[in-house]
Parts: C-alpha cells; structure tokens; sequence
C-alpha cells in the first residue's frame, strides 16, 4: 500500500485525495497555497524558540493545554510506558505566540486551516452519502476554529541516553477529525495501515503537506475512513544529530458534535487527553 501524493492543480485532485484518505488513512498534497519558503521560515523561527531560555516563560497546565509542554511534560503515546522524545508549543486562536514568531504561524494558521475546511468538503463530496447521514449540515461547517489546535513540534537530537523504549512519536491514532501536517525538516513519519503489519515509510517532499483521518472523524463514518496507527522513528547516523521540526494542526469539531451513540466529540477528546498525557496535564 502506497499513500498518495495528489497535486492539487490535477482536474481530479478532490477524487484522489479522498480515494488515499479512505485506503490508507493518510495522503499527501502538492501545489497548495502555502509557500515552501512560509514552511521554513515558520520551521526556522520556531527552532529558535525552543533553543533560547523564553520558552519558560509559556509553561503549559491542565486547564488550559495551551503553550509549552518541554520533554519532561511530553505525551505518551497509548500503551506505551517511555514518553515520546519531543517538545512542543499548542496554539488555539486568541491564544498568546512568541513575539518573534507570532506574524508568520498567524499566517500559516490561517491558510492551514482554510485547507483543512477545503478537504472536509472534499471528502464529504467524493463519498457516499450514507456516510454523512448522522450530520445535518456540510461537514465543513463542524469545524471550530476556537478547537483547532496548532501544535509546533520539535523533536531534539538524541543524545544516546534515551531510554531503551523511547522512540519521538510512539505508535499512536490521532483524536481529532483529520490532521494537517507539513512535511517535517527530516524524515522519520511511518504508517501502519490496518489489517497489516508492516510499518510504510511516507515520503512527503518538502513544502508538501500530509493529510490523515483521526480517531473522530473513524467514529463518526463508523470505520469506513480509517484512523490509522502512525509512528516518528528515531534517525540514527548524522540524522541523529539533528532536531525534527513540524506544525501539525489537529482539525476539530465544535465540542457538542455527535460523533456516535458513544460520544460526542468533548467526551471523547476527554477520555483521550486523559489517557495520553503526563498526570499533571490531564483535564479534571
């Protein structure tokens, strides 16, 4: 299995992106409206975010999730027991961003998520409609802007004293509705569709953006588009050397969305917030 690289200029790009989503879980787009140069600049902005003493000065809680989460505080994936080797800054619009680099994620936040409303559509278009029947409007009009969470992700060198389990992003799905990823500063993304059990490296070119369904989005078509397991590996060689920057940003539902007889989107982000973050970080 293979995940599509669609260029968006394509008369059928809307089909292909869909067909991907639904096979595998994941596609990856080319020729969207964000500059390469926006991407590296946002990357090289924030790596020095992360390298200077303000970060301290953004320290995430539990109420909140907003801000810096250093790597004592970072996540650990579902059924796993060592942390992900990572570090990370969440931003919700209104929310308070560095001086230095508040003008350029505004930007990107902004063309990012006009995207993300884009490929909702897309998706409830190229589908069949007896998916879409628990919804009562376009699917793209569920989206929150106040939900939509930015999360700027840094993943350090490795210092050779990691622990034997730690790898950057444990084996995980996403929670949210569909994920909108720029390709990272170096490599390290793989999948694992369902019903295998290899794990596929995905090849994203730089300035392309990687598209996958989460956990929410697999409730609410009841597994017809699948939330599939993903995973950052460690690099080894001169790799090892160097830190990984990306800024996904996790599309989510107004909180009182029906998701299924189960949940609602605010129940079932809860369950998972709980699950994945360290004690201190989880919502009361």
């Amino acid at each position: 299995m293979k995940v599509g690289i669609v260029d968006l200029n394509a008369n059928d790009a809307q089909q292909l992106v869909t067909e991907s989503l639904v096979e595998s879980g994941f596609a990856v787009v080319e020729n969207h409206k964000i500059p390469v140069s926006a991407l590296n600049d946002l990357y090289s902005g924030w790596d020095d975010f992360f390298l200077d003493g303000s970060r301290d000065q953004y320290i995430t809680d539990a109420e909140s999730q907003a801000g810096y989460f250093s790597t004592y505080f970072a996540e650990t994936a579902k059924g796993h027991e060592a942390q992900d080797l990572k570090e990370y800054f969440h931003y919700w619009p209104g929310g308070v961003l560095p001086a230095a680099v508040e003008k350029l994620t505004l930007h990107y936040y902004d063309a990012i998520f006009e995207l993300g409303k884009d490929v909702m559509a897309w998706l409830q278009a190229n589908s069949p409609t007896t998916l879409w029947q628990s919804i009562d409007k376009p699917f793209e009009e569920y989206l929150s802007r106040d939900q939509t969470l930015l999360r700027i992700l840094r993943y350090p060198p490795l210092t050779g004293n990691e622990a034997p389990e730690a790898i950057r992003a444990g084996a995980h799905e996403d929670i949210n509705l569909i994920t909108m990823l720029p390709a990272a500063s170096e490599s390290g993304l793989q999948i694992k569709p369902k019903g295998t059990d290899d794990w596929i490296p995905v090849e994203a070119p730089p300035g392309s953006i990687v598209i996958n369904v989460g956990d929410m989005l697999q409730e609410l078509t009841n597994g017809a588009m699948p939330s599939t397991t993903h995973q950052v590996v460690n690099p080894t060689g001169d790799a090892a050397n160097k830190a990984r920057l990306t800024a996904p940003v996790f599309c989510h539902p107004y909180p009182e969305m029906v998701l299924s007889d189960r949940y609602t989107a605010k129940s079932y982000l809860h369950e998972r917030l709980s699950e994945i973050n360290s004690i201190e970080l989880r919502p009361s």
